[in-house]
């Protein structure tokens, strides 16, 4: 008969496999820093500019000046006085104008005239809003 050989069956040393463990408890590790530290990356860019929107809402300051009505054409001054430009419409019952955003300077007065538009006597509730959600009201009296 012939000689029997005997294999360790061993694939690792203890020491190797600890040393593996570690190094994939660690790769998972920073993984797991890395997608956190993006994520709150995006979340403070956001937050930062959230805040900055905010400000600028706060800190945006207008008033509807004067509406006049002169030869049939209604025109209303708006007026900002905050520290932020705007962009606005004016509103009259379904009516809006103009049709995209009209802007205004920081300090600076504009007049929006609407035509196309015959107030009849009695009262006209005029809005003026801004793109960022602020309004000014106006009650003009158009006499009979």
């Amino acid at each position: 008969m012939g000689l029997k050989r005997t294999y360790s069956r061993k694939a690792f040393s203890p020491v190797l496999s600890a040393l593996i463990l570690s190094a994939v408890v660690i790769a998972v590790g920073g993984a797991i820093w890395a997608f956190s530290q993006g994520a709150m990356t995006i979340t403070a860019e956001d937050y930062v500019e959230s805040v900055i929107n905010m400000t600028d809402t706060i800190s945006e300051r207008f008033i509807i000046e004067h509406v006049g009505y002169v030869s049939g054409e209604l025109t209303v001054w708006v007026f900002n006085y905050g520290d932020v430009d705007i962009e606005f419409k004016v509103e009259i019952g379904d009516n809006t104008w103009p049709e995209d955003w009209m802007g205004l300077a920081s300090k600076d007065i504009d007049s929006v005239p609407l035509t196309g538009f015959p107030p009849s006597s009695g009262e006209l509730n005029i809005r003026v809003y801004s793109r960022r959600g602020n309004d000014a009201y106006y009650r003009l009296i158009v006499p009979s």
